[in-house]
Order: C-alpha cells, then sequence, then structure tokens
C-alpha cells in the first residue's frame, strides 16, 4: 500500500466505488484498480454494512485499498472500524480539525483519510483556500467531487479543479461523471493524484438497483494508463 501514497511514483491512481456485492468486489480486485470503495451512511444499516464488509475483506488480496466512504459520527464510525478493517476513510462530514484528530488516535498509523471536497465553492462552507488550509496538513488526500454530496454523474469545471489540484499540498482524486469516454480528457486537464468512479462503471437496473458493470470497470482501467501512457507518466 505504501507504494500507492508514494507521489514520487508517478501515475494516476484508479478508485473504483460502491460494491455492494462480494463477486464485484473480488472480481474489481483483480482488474487493475488501487481502490475499491465502500458506503455506510447514516440512514443505513450501519452494523449490518459493517459486518458485510468484514465478509467481503476476507476474500480480498491485501493489496487492494477498501475505502470507507461514509457521514457518520465519530462514535458509530469507530464501532464500524472496530468490526471491518478499512485501509483508508472517505469523510463527508464538515468534520473539525480536532475530529479528524480524534479519529487519527483511533486508527491504525497506515490508514489514510480522505477528505470529501465539492468543486463548487459554495458547497464547502469556505473559499478555496481556506478549506485547503483546514484540512492540507491533516488529511492525506483530497476527494474532490463535482457536489459534496457524491454520485450525482454530473461533471464539474476541470478548469477549476486543476487550480485546486495546484493548491493543495495533500494528494487530490478527481471524481464527478467519469466515465471512460472523458476520463482521459480529465487527466490531461486536472492532472490529479487519482481518478474516482461510481455512477460511471455501474448499470442502472429497471427496478432502481445500480449494479457493477465489470466491462465499464475494465474499459476505465484501461482509459487512465492509456492516459498515463500519452502524458509519458509510465
Amino acid at each position: 500500500m505504501s507504494k500507492v501514497w508514494d507521489k514520487d511514483d508517478v501515475y494516476t491512481r484508479i478508485k473504483l466505488c460502491e460494491f455492494e456485492e462480494l463477486e464485484a468486489a473480488y472480481e474489481a480486485s483483480f482488474i487493475g484498480a488501487d481502490f475499491l470503495g465502500f458506503h455506510i451512511f447514516t440512514d443505513q444499516n450501519v452494523m449490518k454494512k459493517a459486518k458485510k464488509f468484514k465478509h467481503f475483506f476476507s476474500y480480498l488480496p491485501p493489496t487492494t485499498i477498501k475505502t470507507l466512504l461514509t457521514d457518520l459520527p465519530i462514535k458509530t464510525l469507530f464501532e464500524v472500524l472496530d468490526i471491518a478493517p478499512f485501509d483508508a476513510i472517505q469523510l463527508y462530514n464538515h468534520s473539525s480539525r480536532a475530529e479528524i484528530e480524534q479519529i487519527r488516535e483511533h486508527i491504525p498509523v497506515n490508514t489514510k483519510i480522505l477528505k470529501v471536497m465539492s468543486e463548487k465553492t459554495v458547497e464547502n462552507g469556505a473559499d478555496d483556500q481556506a478549506f485547503i488550509a483546514r484540512y492540507d496538513d491533516i488529511v492525506d488526500a483530497f476527494l474532490l467531487d463535482s457536489s459534496y454530496e457524491g454520485g450525482t454523474g454530473v461533471t464539474g469545471d476541470w478548469e477549476h479543479c486543476a487550480d485546486i489540484v495546484r493548491q493543495c499540498q495533500s494528494s487530490v482524486f478527481l471524481a464527478g461523471g467519469l466515465t471512460a469516454d472523458n476520463v482521459q480528457q480529465a487527466i490531461a486537464k486536472v492532472k490529479p493524484f487519482g481518478v474516482d468512479v461510481e455512477n460511471g462503471v455501474s448499470d442502472r437496473m429497471p427496478d432502481g438497483k445500480r449494479l457493477k458493470n465489470m466491462q465499464k470497470c475494465r474499459l476505465f482501467v484501461e482509459k487512465v494508463k492509456t492516459a498515463d501512457w500519452r502524458l509519458n507518466k509510465l
């Protein structure tokens, strides 16, 4: 896992998100993605999902960085982390520095913290510089999405995103409306540390359920690696 976080090893990291079925998570672990994302939010059956993901993780290779996407309050978050061994935590909460320090004290030293940031400045409750300054030295990365709520499938202003990436000391993952069709353009314009995709590698079923499409996942990974090659990153 240390190699993935080494900024001197220049390539675009890949995070595929929202895995609810073991078979999809298992297959996605072997197609070249660095991170898999698993959702546990306050409006869900939190402990049931924590136990489900713990079961998943017993099947996944240790090289896969298992990331928790969450808005849980700290006490509940700690209960989840005591059940399921996540490698990284992606925080949607408008957390204070003190709260992030509290999380740091609870988690293993090699567990990483990602702070969600919206490309829409108004959604962050502070201008770009103030928001970045609040978290830049205490988190391991920012997850820069087109909207704070995430999962919208809508792209952001990539010129603005590129400016944010240049301002950050921490690594920045770009999210928001990415697909195999546009990820190469996004990487060329924004030059993020990593890219994050959820809707762009999923299919919506007639009953509303969203399923991972492995063909889309593989194509997305292929396009990212091609973008790196074109930028002479590899």
